[in-house]
């Protein structure tokens, strides 16, 4: 809750946060309007959990509305069930979910978009005026327009993001552990394990025995 809060205070929209005073419409332009944010969201360049913040006018210096009777308010339940449905690239789609918070006494909702490695998000169908195969992503405070595609270097870091190239090392490498089954044994068998993708991920097996009758093995990563 303080994390909603000091972005509240700073009266301004940013690169993982955006205001909305009250819920998207349930007509054809609010369905359009959530999916394209919680596309830009999830593809934001800060690989950051992101937040849309609804309850919060802008016009009128970022003071908070109560939407507890927003006729338009939806659950984490029905943000799901909304991009279910939807034909998302690789069938791959953003973590989002609902929280709602108190605020001087008036209730607030945030749709939280979870970070994760598999940007960019993208459509294999087009839906409603957002366009398949573009790439949408938010750049300070403002989206991608629908009837473009982010920049080119903008959308080379998503995918560098999800190639685990803009990691540390020690980052890259439980990104490729998590990928098992692209894991090789080596020239030397079972005892030493190299990834498809990256050999220079290579990850050697020891054995020694210890002061009892057992062994302990270590694995050193080169």
């Amino acid at each position: 809750m303080h994390k909603i809060i000091d972005l509240i205070n700073l009266k301004q929209e940013g690169s993982y946060w955006d205001f909305k005073k009250e819920w998207y419409k349930s007509d054809k332009k609010g369905k359009q309007d959530l999916l394209h944010d919680i596309i830009c969201m999830s593809n934001n360049l800060d690989s950051r959990d992101a937040y849309i913040i609804i309850g919060v006018d802008e016009e009128d210096n970022y003071n908070v509305r109560d939407i507890s009777e927003d006729d338009g308010r939806k659950n984490t339940q029905n943000i799901v069930d909304f991009l279910k449905d939807k034909k998302f690239a690789g069938g791959l789609r953003p973590t989002v979910y609902v929280k709602s918070y108190q605020i001087l006494g008036k209730t607030i909702d945030v749709i939280v978009i979870l970070n994760d490695n598999n940007t960019p998000y993208y459509l294999a169908d087009n839906f409603q005026g957002i366009r398949a195969n573009y790439i949408y992503t938010r750049i300070q405070d403002t989206n991608t327009p629908i009837d473009r595609s982010a920049d080119l270097d903008k959308v080379e870091y998503l995918w560098k993001k999800r190639f685990g190239l803009t990691q540390t090392v020690l980052e890259r490498f439980e990104i490729y552990l998590e990928d098992y089954e692209n894991w090789n044994d080596g020239p030397y068998g079972e005892m030493q394990k190299y990834y498809k993708y990256f050999p220079e991920f290579t990850i050697e097996y020891e054995s020694a025995r210890d002061e009892g009758d057992g062994y302990r093995y270590y694995f050193f990563l080169k």
